[in-house]
């Protein structure tokens, strides 16, 4: 009877292991019930009216059943929230995608994508690769909009000085080369950047340079490497091939929008911060025949652009108690359906599913995503993780000093010891 008992109680704690590794493997139905009632728990920063409004509205209307709870957490302690929450969804910037899947918190959504009705062909597919190369072959999640740059010219401009327009893959010294050809003395110039700062940074990241070593928490700015940076920008400057004004960065009406450079290099949301503000303030008074190439890129890797800026990654949690209800909720928000949906105005962001970027002028958007995306960690400082305000207050140092330079206040060695110096109290602040 005790040997008896015994079997019995060793199966049953047999099977109660066995669910609970199961629950932990659950397997998600590409299709789920559209019915289901569940809460989606979403670790995120954002607003909940801001997130609501822009995407859990518009899943509530194809899923009434299904509640989104946002979890907020601290970019620096993220173990916290979810010890306390246990998330089923995670919004991830790229580190944290990075740490993630090396900590192996990250459900594999490869066997989900397999499924041919989710057109994942029709996702930016350099995106996509580089997020599979994270993961070592595998899929752990997916981005539904990203920034990039590219570069804004003025076609009338270039017509009339009988200036070819930028090409595509330009490198920087071939994009000054064409600057150089306008007339500075006239009060027209090539290329327009809002600050030595801005311009120099351009630079650096193109040459996978990063201010800040995080592993040291060291800042880097008196090397050779950047000495050479900042050469480059002086001597741009100095021949008058870019004018850097220092400008309030929300002035509309740069010298770009008011016609007296031919080029800029931006992000995509200069479009509607600027270009589009500007016409629709100004209405048929506004003349800016313009296009876009692709910002320059650096001489060994062509093909390759470093400026765009990918966050925002969806990610289940390989611990969710909601597998099947995430997953519905992530196919949603990357869908086409929401694209689509979104594709009729203005947004700050480009949608991964770039046919439904907001074209309505027939402009090269294509520009800002023709190249693949260099996104390599030498070139990114995580500054979440330093003392609030260090990147403005680094910029401004790296602006201020450049510009002492420029008008014979300082020489370079000293502008870059006091780089050096400056910034690194920065970092040491409490």
């Amino acid at each position: 009877m005790k040997r008896h008992f015994a079997q019995l109680l060793a199966a049953s704690l047999f099977f109660i292991l066995l669910s609970a590794c199961l629950a932990g493997k659950e397997t998600i139905k590409y299709e789920g019930d559209p019915g289901m009632q569940a809460t989606v728990k979403v670790m995120t920063n954002a607003t909940e009216e801001y997130y609501m409004q822009e995407y859990g509205d518009l899943f509530k209307v194809k899923y009434p059943n299904i509640e989104i709870q946002l979890v907020k957490y601290d970019r620096t302690d993220p173990e916290t929230a979810i010890k306390k929450n246990n998330p089923d969804v995670f919004i991830l910037s790229l580190d944290e995608y990075r740490e993630f899947i090396q900590d192996g918190r990250l459900y594999d959504l490869d066997i989900l994508f397999a499924n041919e009705a989710f057109k994942l062909e029709g996702v930016h597919p350099y995106i996509v690769d580089y997020l599979r190369k994270l993961g070592n072959g595998k899929l752990f999640g997916v981005l539904p909009e990203f920034v990039s740059k590219a570069t804004y010219y003025n076609k009338d401009l270039f017509d009339k000085y009988g200036v070819p327009y930028p090409q595509d893959q330009m490198t920087w010294d071939e994009l000054f080369q064409l600057a150089a050809r306008f007339p500075a003395e006239e009060g027209v110039y090539g290329l327009y950047l809002e600050n030595f700062s801005v311009l120099a940074g351009d630079l650096a990241v193109s040459e996978h340079l990063s201010e800040i070593n995080m592993k040291d928490r060291k800042v880097t700015l008196n090397t050779e490497a950047f000495r050479d940076v900042f050469e480059r920008t002086l001597d741009a400057y100095a021949s008058k091939t870019v004018t850097l004004p220092d400008i309030d960065p929300f002035e509309v009406y740069d010298p770009f929008i008011s016609g007296s450079s031919a080029m800029t290099i931006d992000y995509n949301y200069y479009m509607n911060n600027k270009i589009n503000w500007a016409r629709e303030e100004q209405g048929n008074k506004f003349h800016l025949n313009w296009d876009l190439a692709t910002a320059p890129t650096d001489e060994a890797s062509r093909d390759t652009s470093p400026y765009f800026v990918v966050g925002g990654i969806y990610s289940i949690n390989a611990q969710a108690e909601q597998k099947q209800a995430a997953w519905e909720f992530i196919k949603f928000i990357n869908g086409e359906e929401l694209a689509k949906s979104k594709s009729r105005s203005p947004n700050f962001s480009l949608f991964t599913r770039t046919d439904y970027n907001y074209n309505p002028e027939g402009k090269r958007v294509e520009a800002f995503y023709k190249l693949k995306p260099d996104v390599s960690s030498s070139g990114n400082v995580n500054y979440d993780l330093l003392p609030r305000g260090t990147h403005t207050n680094l910029k401004g140092i790296i602006n201020s000093e450049l510009k002492a330079v420029a008008v014979g206040a300082k020489t370079l060695d000293e502008a870059m010891a006091s780089m050096q110096e400056r910034g690194q109290r920065l970092l040491d602040r409490k």
